[in-house]
């Protein structure tokens, strides 16, 4: 079980700048889902105590690679490249709520998937999925999570606790909980089930080489549907234009924009080797100084090349 949250690697609790503007947003969401946070944790005491925490899984896959699957357009075009290390267990696969279903219809059924969001609107990212083919599955559920949604859910899952910045949240959750996340330290979330993804395989499950895939932030053109497999109330959000990594123009929104920034500040912050493989998009890339050294764009066969090369010998193949 995990005893304290390397503090080292802790980057968000220990910068203040990016600790302050994360409780900011936290406060804002609170403003307009906090009640519904308290009434869902309340409502998930049991489960909670029936599953288990994912914290309970510290380092568990030192030494592997995480792929990180989104749900953007780019995707559509890379599931091919995935059959040769879809068992290999050095690869663990993460997706997100709203990719799942996407996945599943192309043969793959990650490890893991996350589910952050506490508005049981996001069932609709479920529709013409069969769960029985995830049912191997494990949900990382925020412990705020829809309890009707998670009662559907036929594979294993296990909770985390994110800080809430909203009225006594935190005090009830402490309460409810105790100790949370089972070592008494709630996770700093990183604005989006994604991002958090990534904080989870790195804090967490001990994984140092994390492959980004589906990971655009961006879209190509201004009216491209937001999600790769669907049209969605997102669709309509204000968009503008930003270079890709290519130095194309493209479109992005404002939060969009802000988990770009805030996964790119965290991996900055962090030892490690992150591939973006996405192929596409604005992850990666700044502005006004060009790519984001830390972060290496490249192929999706390279990435696994590259990874496998690490992992085998302790260094790349060329870099």
């Amino acid at each position: 079980m995990l005893a304290v949250i390397d503090q080292k690697t802790d980057y968000l609790g220990a910068n203040k700048d990016w600790l302050k503007f994360v409780e900011n947003m936290s406060r804002k969401s609170g403003d307009a889902h906090g009640d519904k946070w308290i009434v869902n944790a309340r409502d998930n005491r049991g489960l909670v105590k029936e599953c288990g925490w994912i914290t309970e899984e510290q380092d568990s896959y030192a030494g592997k690679t995480a792929v990180i699957c989104g749900a953007s357009q780019a995707i559509k075009g890379q599931f091919g490249q995935f059959g040769g290390i879809l068992n290999d267990p050095d690869f663990v696969f993460i997706g997100v709520t709203s990719g799942l279903k996407m996945l599943a219809d192309n043969g793959i059924a990650p490890k893991y998937c996350m589910m952050m969001d506490a508005d049981g609107a996001q069932e609709r990212f479920w529709q013409g999925l069969d769960l029985d083919r995830v049912k191997d599955t494990t949900l990382i559920a925020s412990i705020c999570a829809p309890p009707e949604l998670l009662k559907r859910w036929k594979g294993p899952i296990k909770f985390l606790a994110v800080s809430a910045e909203y009225k006594n949240a935190e005090k009830k959750f402490k309460k409810w909980f105790d100790p949370i996340n089972g070592c008494g330290i709630f996770f700093h979330a990183i604005f989006s089930q994604y991002n958090t993804a990534a904080a989870i395989a790195y804090l967490v499950f001990g994984m140092r080489i994390l492959i980004f895939v589906g990971n655009e932030l961006s879209f190509p053109k201004e009216d491209t549907p937001y999600y790769a497999d669907r049209k969605d109330e997102k669709d309509g959000w204000k968009r503008g234009k930003h270079p890709d990594i290519y130095g194309n123009v493209v479109y992005t929104n404002y939060m969009l924009f802000s988990l770009k920034l805030a996964l790119e500040d965290y991996l900055g912050k962090l030892p490690g080797w992150f591939f973006n493989c996405t192929e596409a998009g604005i992850f990666g890339v700044n502005a006004r100084y060009g790519t984001v050294p830390w972060v290496l764009n490249m192929k999706l066969g390279v990435g696994i090349n590259q990874a496998k090369s690490i992992m085998k010998t302790g260094s790349p193949i060329y870099l």
